[in-house]
């Protein structure tokens, strides 16, 4: 397994377990809670200081690991292959971004048509009801961009991932 799949797969994992705590934490909460409070601040930099000591931890662990295996006089060597597996990574994860900021757009769109021609007449009993049937406050649109931009991430490295195992 090379250096850049290891260092792949433990980002992937980091941030899937980062962004799965993050979202089910925020989406579960009632329709009323207040996401600009400093509960919600506080426990945003909770967790990304945790990602980002876990992930460090993570990195020094896989150093570690390499230097036992000996020295490679090439390691440092950026070859084609790695840079075609990053271009196509990088495009892969556009693709997903371009895509989830247009469903986001789009589901905007529609929220603030139906808010305006009298549909939607239920009242969402958790920020997640409240993101799929309106009203949507700038923190709520917020959260959709970060759940975007957080799967555009994870595509990186299982794309990494996978062509590294595929042998690009």
């Amino acid at each position: 397994m090379s250096r850049q799949e290891r260092v792949s797969w433990l980002a992937l994992v980091v941030n899937a377990i980062i962004g799965a705590v993050y979202f089910q934490r925020v989406l579960s909460l009632p329709a009323t809670a207040d996401l600009f409070g400093l509960r919600m601040a506080g426990f945003a930099f909770q967790l990304i200081a945790l990602s980002i000591v876990v992930s460090i931890v993570c990195e020094l662990a896989l150093r570690l690991v390499r230097k036992g295996e000996g020295s490679d006089p090439d390691r440092n060597r950026t070859d084609e292959r790695v840079t075609l597996i990053n271009l196509k990574a990088r495009r892969n994860a556009h693709a997903v971004l371009w895509a989830g900021m247009f469903a986001a757009l789009v589901q905007i769109t529609l929220l603030e048509w139906a808010q305006r021609f009298g549909h939607g007449h239920s009242v969402p009993q958790t920020v997640l009801g409240l993101m799929v049937t309106g009203p949507l406050a700038p923190m709520h649109i917020a959260q959709v961009l970060l759940l975007v931009m957080t799967l555009a991430g994870i595509t990186v490295y299982a794309s990494r991932i996978f062509y590294c195992r595929r042998g690009y």
